[in-house]
């Protein structure tokens, strides 16, 4: 059973191998379903060629601040700069631009735009490109005893132009992530104190130009500090599974993450 399902849909059984065991039961759930839908095709066609990985070290820099206009409106700024084989070569350099909706302490929305230039990196690299997106989501939080509980939903709109085509390609893409804080020297983390922070983020890519749904997932786990109210600095590791759009190329990326948070209050109070 398991050489016949390797050989009618390889792209699963070689996800299922790239995937850890810790993941959350729904993702898996998700992914095998996306990879079912995505690979129907295939599997009446002629045998696909075996998958193939390209496992590599990266390293990941983030900025993000969350600055308060009004007891309502927000402005959401981001920037990340990410180098591939840890330093010496580039990978992506990522700027996002959003305005957030507070409506409660445990709603939030958010829509805005987000500009990414890739660079060819890797075993199997896909190219440059240039990537311009706009996207809308909504932030849900919640508690459970110590645990601060997150999660967001988000729809991107993404127009890829890889350097040497004439236009633009557009694809849809929806985002899922599940996030967890636990401050380390109480029941709520204050400033001057350490926290642990997790999250699980999976993409999926839908409609027209996307052939293969599952887009990649993201694991994530960190120390973080809490300087000040504003500021706060994250150190930690994420398991990076990507696939390319042909459907069998897997990136399995071992990734070192430095996150930096500023948020300001300009409400003028």
């Amino acid at each position: 059973m398991t050489a016949r399902w390797s050989s009618a849909f390889p792209g699963v059984s070689a996800y299922c191998q790239a995937l850890p065991f810790v993941m959350l039961p729904l993702h898996r759930c998700l992914i095998l379903a996306c990879l079912l839908l995505g690979l129907s095709q295939r599997a009446r066609a002629q045998t696909s060629p075996p998958p193939r990985y390209d496992r590599a070290f990266q390293t990941w820099y983030n900025y993000t601040g969350d600055h308060q206009l009004t007891d309502f409106w927000g402005l959401h700024t981001e920037a990340q700069l990410r180098r591939a084989d840890l330093l010496p070569r580039r990978q992506q350099l990522l700027l996002r631009l959003g305005l957030n909706q507070h409506w409660s302490d445990k709603l939030q929305t958010a829509a805005g735009y987000t500009f990414l230039r890739t660079y060819p990196y890797g075993e199997f690299p896909e190219g440059h490109s240039r990537e311009h997106r706009a996207y809308e989501e909504v932030q849900l939080a919640d508690t459970l005893g110590r645990l601060a509980l997150g999660h967001r939903f988000r729809l991107e709109q993404r127009w890829i132009r890889a350097d040497g085509e004439a236009g633009p390609t557009f694809q849809n893409r929806a985002r899922y992530q599940f996030s967890a804080q636990l401050p380390l020297q109480g029941r709520r983390l204050d400033p001057k104190e350490f926290y642990l922070t997790a999250y699980d983020e999976l993409f999926v890519g839908f409609g027209r130009n996307v052939d293969f749904p599952f887009n990649q997932n993201r694991l994530y786990a960190a120390l973080g500090r809490q300087f000040t109210s504003a500021a706060s600095t994250e150190l930690g590791y994420m398991y990076h599974v990507k696939a390319h759009g042909d459907g069998r190329t897997f990136e399995r990326n071992h990734t070192l993450y430095l996150a930096l948070t500023y948020d300001l209050d300009l409400r003028g109070k």
